[in-house]
Order: C-alpha cells, then structure tokens, then sequence
C-alpha cells in the first residue's frame, strides 16, 4: 500500500504514516484506478482512431484494446449450481 500511495500517487511518506487512515488510503487508491482508467480510455481511442483509420472494415473499440475490467463476466449460474439452490429453497418453505 505504501508503494502505491507513496510511491505512485506522490504523497509524502510523513503525512501516509502520520495523518493517513486506512480509510483515506481506500479512497486514495480508488481515485488512482479512476486515473489509470482515463488515461487507458484515452490511450485506445487514440489507437482505434489511427488503426480504424487504416482498417477496411469497422473495428470496435474492444478489437483495438480490452480493458481488464471489461471482461466478459461469467455472473451466469451453471444448472447444476441452479438446482441446488432450487431445492435449497424448497427445503426453506417447508420449514417455514
């Protein structure tokens, strides 16, 4: 925590150990992920703009660079996971 705080974000090593909470520190690094981001959304579509440019067909921003937190996310429950919470659910309507 210190590296990124101290080290990345700039601020002085006395005021992180003398005045900091952990709850600052929190809020500090979410505000250094919200830079990082911008400038990684910047950096793309300056990409795409220069390779769509070039391209013959039509490129998507995620065909020139996917960010992390634009996975595909696999919030899906498989079946198996489905029925067991289905018969978890059966057994707590019985008891109640």
């Amino acid at each position: 925590m210190y590296e990124e705080i101290v080290g990345r974000g700039g601020v002085s090593p006395a005021y992180f150990f003398e005045e900091m909470d952990f709850k600052e520190c929190i809020v500090f690094m979410k505000g250094m992920r919200r830079k990082e981001r911008s400038e990684l959304e910047n950096t793309r579509l300056i990409m795409w703009a220069v390779l769509q440019s070039q391209s013959r067909r039509t490129l998507e921003l995620e065909d020139v660079m996917k960010l992390e937190d634009e996975e595909d996310d696999e919030t899906g429950v498989d079946q198996q996971e489905l029925e067991e919470l289905r018969k978890r659910a059966k057994q707590m309507e019985k008891k109640l």
